[in-house]
C-alpha cells in the first residue's frame, strides 16, 4: 500500500495514543488539529525526537517535531522543570515522549503495518533543521541525512498556544531477505551515526526557546 492508502489508519494511532500520553503522563489536553502527507524535504523545525522502527512489512520512522519552546514547555509538564533553553533535561523528556507515542501506537498500528520493532529513540535540536539533506546545502540551517527521501504521514497537535507535529513514515520492506537483513543493520547504524551527531552538537551554545515551529 501507499503511504496515502495508509494514511487513515496511521492518522488515528497517532491521534489516539498522543491525547492519551499527554493525558495521562502530563496531565495536558491538547487538541488534534489537521492531518497531512509531506515529502520530508520540506520538514524543517527546531528540535527532532524519533525512533526507528522495522516489522515484516514496514519500516521507517515516528518522530515529534518541536519548536525549541514547546519541546521546554513539554519537559516541563514532564519532568516537572522550569526550564526555558533545550538542555540535555528538555532532550530527555522529549525522547521519552516519542518513545511512549511510539510504544502506546504500536498496537493500534497492527491492522495496518503489522507487528513492529521499535529501537532507540534519539533526539537532535538546532535551527532549521531537516530530516534530509539540502540539495543546495546553504539554508543555513542543520540537515539530517536519511536513508531515502520519503513521505511522512504529519498530526498537527496544539495546547495553550503551543504547536507540534507528530509523523510517521513507513516504507514497505523489500522482499528480498537478504536486502531487509541489510536494511536493519542500516537502520541500526544510522541511529549509531545520528547519535554521535548529537554528542557533537552538545560543544555548541546553547539557543534560546523563543522560535515558532516551522511546518
Amino acid at each position: 500500500m501507499s503511504i496515502n492508502e495508509l494514511e487513515d489508519g496511521i492518522t488515528k494511532a497517532i491521534k489516539d495514543t498522543t491525547i492519551e500520553v499527554f493525558s495521562a503522563m502530563l496531565m495536558i489536553e491538547i487538541t488534534h488539529d489537521e492531518s497531512f502527507v509531506k515529502d520530508e524535504k520540506n520538514v524543517s523545525t527546531d528540535l527532532i525526537s524519533s525512533l526507528h522502527f522495522f516489522g515484516e512489512k514496514y519500516m521507517g520512522k515516528i518522530a515529534v517535531f518541536s519548536s525549541g519552546k514547546v519541546a521546554c514547555d513539554i519537559a516541563n509538564a514532564m519532568l516537572g522543570t522550569e526550564e526555558s533553553v533545550v538542555n540535555d533535561d528538555v532532550k530527555d523528556g522529549m525522547g521519552e515522549l516519542v518513545n511512549m507515542i511510539a510504544g502506546g501506537s504500536k498496537i493500534k498500528l497492527m491492522t495496518s503495518l503489522g507487528n513492529l520493532h521499535l529501537l532507540t529513540p534519539w533526539v537532535i535540536a538546532g535551527r532549521n533543521l531537516t530530516i534530509a539533506s539540502s540539495s543546495d546545502g546553504d539554508d543555513g540551517g542543520l540537515s539530517i541525512d536519511s536513508q531515502a527521501q520519503f513521505s511522512w504521514v504529519m498530526t498537527k497537535f496544539a495546547f495553550d498556544d503551543n504547536e507540534f507535529l507528530v509523523g510517521l513514515q513507513a516504507n514497505p520492506v523489500p522482499k528480498d531477505p537478504t536486502s531487509v537483513d541489510i536494511d536493519v543493520l542500516g537502520l541500526i547504524e544510522e541511529n549509531k551515526k545520528l547519535k554521535e551527531k548529537v554528542k557533537s552538537l552538545t560543544t555548541k551554545p546553547r539557543k534560546k526557546c523563543k522560535e515558532k515551529v516551522k511546518v
